[in-house]
């Protein structure tokens, strides 16, 4: 068997990456690919049953549903909307969503994107 050779480094010693360091990379790997493809996920998962049913399965147990500020159903433009205003939402830490407790007609920022009511069925 041939020895190894050395990694070439000419400015000075190597310094070799141990065990947790490794580990906390690839745990941040992981927590992003997560991130990635739950993400990928949900997006089809809320569009998709917003713009199907005006429903997420959630939504059908309380029996609550999204209805166009028209009354008409839910399109596929108008649940991508809705969809980009929970993003919005999170990027205020959450207020977009705080406002539905306050908003007269329990509107939050992402409903106000959309044009969009959560009404009870």
């Amino acid at each position: 068997m041939e020895a190894q050779a050395e990694p070439v480094n000419t400015s000075s010693a190597v310094e070799y990456a141990g065990f947790w360091i490794r580990l906390a990379a690839y745990l941040i790997d992981v927590i992003l690919l997560a991130f990635v493809s739950w993400g990928i996920v949900n997006v089809f998962y809320f569009i998709g049953m917003w713009a199907w049913k005006g429903q997420t399965l959630g939504q059908m147990i309380t029996n609550i549903k999204v209805v166009r500020t028209d009354g008409k159903s839910c399109d596929l433009r108008t649940s991508a909307l809705r969809f980009l205003g929970y993003i919005v939402c999170g990027l205020t830490l959450g207020i977009g969503f705080l406002i539905i407790a306050f908003d007269r007609r329990r509107q939050g920022l992402h409903d106000k994107i959309a044009d969009t009511y959560v009404i009870r069925v």
